[in-house]
């Protein structure tokens, strides 16, 4: 097994108790960077400025650490990734066993969107240089040095072998799929199944009654809701025929069921099939015309996709933070976190290759 996973669990749990944890958690949240100190880090004028900023502020020890061994913008890499990674041993430290596997099943999607991106780049013969890996890693069941174990493989064929090694729950997908891949080079049925054995798993992990539970699910469900609206997108935008649309369905979407997805696919356009999407689902409607303008505006029909994501981020954030006492509070912070880190990581590449902040703005999502 990767020790990534035993390592953030492997710690007691708090004297005081949840509502000690969520107090401190609640604390913790009121240090977190406010949409205008992130534009402050924005506006900057040169990178040796924002680097002197970022310095000065809540990331100048993870700074120190970092350029033991990285400089420039590496340095700011790994230390924000650095610092996201004691957060999460932090939280977890705090939580009690319930909390922690709740947290486990949905952290580990930043597993699973690392090793896809593994399998991207080996199928296509990309180099994972550090400024690529430097964000990856920060899950719970994948350490860096294992990330950077996985991009020192020749090719994908070794990749699965070493990742067979490290018994993950979700890892059968990974012979199948190279299996399958061998005989019909598909990355995107390789993902596929990827994502369909991690979210059975996660699924697993989420059972049982509570509040807190339920509440995980209903953000589990409509991250899944996400990514199969990305994927009737990208059907509705092929001109391949599809002969079973339903096999690319990934199950425990929250709004989005099979019936609804099987509707959506038989649209006629794309237009239709956004049309019909907004009226049944009210809660999305919003973020879905946001995005399908933009996508209109760029050409880009991934902007519908950042939209969806950018409103379950927000609400996370914003409707986790009233739950004083519960789960909320937690992967509130949490979620909080991952964004001012991948602000920041964001406006610190941006800033570094000379990019208009008003460029750089369009990428971040400010709460």
């Amino acid at each position: 097994m990767s020790t990534a996973l035993k390592t953030p669990l492997a710690v007691s749990q708090s004297p005081g108790g949840l509502p000690y944890a969520n107090a401190r958690i609640r604390a913790a949240r009121q240090r977190l960077l406010s949409a205008d100190d992130i534009k402050a880090y924005l506006h900057e004028p040169n990178f040796d400025s924002f680097f002197k900023r970022l310095s000065g502020g809540p990331y100048g020890e993870s700074l120190t650490t970092a350029l033991l061994t990285q400089s420039g913008v590496g340095a700011v890499s790994a230390a924000l990734a650095g610092n996201l990674r004691k957060t999460y041993a932090w939280v977890y430290e705090m939580s009690d066993d319930h909390f922690r596997k709740l947290l486990t099943a949905l952290v580990a999607k930043w597993d699973v969107n690392d090793l896809k991106t593994v399998i991207r780049a080996k199928a296509s013969g990309e180099f994972l240089d550090d400024e690529r890996t430097a964000f990856m890693g920060v899950g719970v069941q994948i350490s860096p040095e294992e990330i950077r174990a996985l991009a020192r493989q020749d090719n994908l064929e070794d990749v699965v072998d070493l990742v067979l090694t490290w018994g993950l729950p979700y890892g059968q997908a990974f012979s199948e799929g190279l299996e399958a891949y061998l005989l019909k080079p598909s990355v995107a049925d390789f993902e596929l199944r990827l994502d369909k054995a991690y979210i059975a798993w996660a699924r697993k992990q989420l059972r049982g009654g509570g509040e807190a539970a339920k509440y995980a699910r209903r953000v589990f469900g409509q991250g899944i809701d996400t990514l199969n609206i990305d994927t009737l997108i990208r059907l509705a935008d092929t001109t391949d025929e599809i002969e079973d649309p339903l096999a690319y369905l990934l199950p425990g979407g929250y709004f989005v069921t099979e019936k609804l997805f099987a509707q959506l696919a038989e649209a006629e356009t794309l237009d239709d099939m956004i049309n019909l999407l907004k009226k049944a689902v009210p809660l999305y409607a919003n973020a879905l015309t946001e995005g399908y303008e933009a996508a209109v505006l760029t050409g880009h029909l991934s902007e519908i996709e950042r939209a969806l994501e950018m409103r379950l981020t927000r609400q996370t954030i914003i409707e986790g933070y009233r739950d004083i006492l519960g789960f909320g509070v937690v992967l509130s912070y949490l979620t909080a976190k991952e964004k001012e880190t991948t602000n920041l990581g964001i406006i610190a590449h941006g800033v570094y290759r000379g990019v208009k902040p008003s460029i750089i703005e369009k990428d971040l999502i400010l709460v």
